[in-house]
């Protein structure tokens, strides 16, 4: 397996976290133009996690972040039953596909029609947001939509992605073919996309006939000592796949992604660049249980950072600690992309204050509660819930982060 370019490693999360702090101390300052923060209040988001987390696990036996509570909606363990019907014959064959479905969700959580909900019609659960984009995935993956093996469904695979029929995704998202026919090609499309990328690093994701993103997942847990670095597995995720996510900072021929130029910031392009990865993150965050699963452990979880997306940015602006100045007015494409990376940074940032201030609530020092169990307990989960409450309440900040359309970002899910 090859090493990661050089260059990656300036967009790494310790850069992302690095960044983020850099704007919120500006923030506090009061030097930002789009986003002021009022660090007195952050004792109501705290109280707001502690009562999301009291309510959702009062044991505090809390599961970590990540797709596979999406597809326990409705108290339903979809994955328990799929594998207990598929009798995986290996621990690294299970893998191999967890991975698959694990990395895909994450791809999948992008925009999608207004109002689109979903309805897992075996469990008759009809479902919103993230939630349904993760059941569609589900449901897809277990009908063998993303296979070229018919004997065996389970897989994701580069070429049936390459060639992924429009009907087909229509019926699995439930999208109309003809009403969302833009939407479905946008999607079409990305995944189309995604079966490229994985064709062109058969060193990443091939293994012998086959090439499927899981394979990265069971390639670095045998190659390993039982464990698998977070830091290593985002690294080649981005290497392999940053080219799919078109829309964000490029240098010369090096696309990096979810990153933007901030034209607040002083330097060298290099340096003007906010970095976020976050749906390459959410697929780390995801690969957490299914490597558990198989014998292996994730070591390094504390170099990811936390998601920069609606929930969090709606957790914050809720209780009075993020506020973002709009004047109503329509702004100039670079204007709007400076906002975005001013909301999306500080919140990352505000949860890293939260996260270590939560810990001494609950007795604990700095560090030793799990940032994906926070994420899980408390901040994600109440942030959907003020998103869930507040429909159609334009004031949320969430309609500011995505100014350029970009399709694959996943503020619409």
């Amino acid at each position: 397996m090859t090493e990661p370019s050089p260059l990656l490693t300036l967009f790494q999360p310790e850069e992302v976290r690095r960044k983020a702090h850099l704007l919120l101390d500006r923030a506090v300052a009061g030097d930002l133009e789009h986003v002021a923060v009022s660090l007195d209040n952050l004792d109501r988001a705290i109280e707001t996690v502690l009562e999301t987390t009291r309510e959702n696990y009062p044991d505090f036996q809390i599961p970590p972040y990540g797709l596979w509570r999406d597809l326990e909606a409705g108290g339903i363990d979809r994955w328990a039953a799929l594998a207990d019907a598929r009798a995986f014959e290996t621990a690294g064959e299970m893998l191999v596909a967890a991975a698959d479905l694990a990395i895909l969700g994450a791809f999948m959580t992008t925009l999608h029609p207004a109002n689109w909900s979903y309805e897992d019609r075996m469990t008759e659960t009809r479902v919103t947001g993230r939630t349904a984009s993760a059941l569609a995935a589900f449901h897809m993956f277990a009908a063998g939509s993303f296979s070229a093996q018919m004997t065996d469904p389970y897989r994701v695979e580069a070429e049936t992605l390459v060639r992924l029929d429009l009907k087909e995704l229509a019926a699995g998202l439930q999208w109309d073919v003809r009403d969302n026919v833009d939407d479905l090609l946008e999607m079409q499309r990305h995944l189309k996309r995604l079966g490229e990328a994985l064709a062109l690093r058969p060193d990443l994701f091939g293994a012998e006939e086959a090439t499927r993103p899981g394979l990265l997942a069971i390639a670095l847990a045998q190659n390993g000592d039982g464990t698998v670095d977070a830091g290593d597995l985002l690294d080649r995720l981005l290497e392999g796949l940053a080219a799919v996510w078109d829309g964000g900072a490029a240098l010369g021929d090096m696309c990096f992604g979810d990153s933007f130029h901030h034209s607040g910031l002083p330097g060298t392009a290099e340096e003007t660049i906010v970095p976020f990865h976050l749906a390459a993150q959410e697929m780390v965050y995801s690969l957490v249980e299914p490597l558990a699963w198989a014998g292996f452990e994730m070591t390094g979880l504390d170099k990811l950072t936390a998601p920069s997306d609606r929930a969090h940015a709606a957790l914050f602006a809720h209780t009075g600690v993020l506020t973002v100045r709009d004047d109503g007015q329509d702004l100039l494409p670079d204007i709007a992309t400076d906002r975005m990376i001013e909301i999306r940074a500080v919140s990352l940032a505000l949860t890293d204050r939260l996260a270590d201030r939560l810990a001494a609530e609950l007795g604990a020092a700095p560090g030793d509660v799990p940032l994906t169990c926070i994420l899980e307990g408390g901040t994600a989960r109440a942030g959907n819930r003020i998103l869930e409450q507040a429909s159609g309440n334009k004031q949320m900040p969430g309609k500011f982060l995505n100014p350029g359309a970009v399709f694959w970002l996943p503020f619409g899910a």
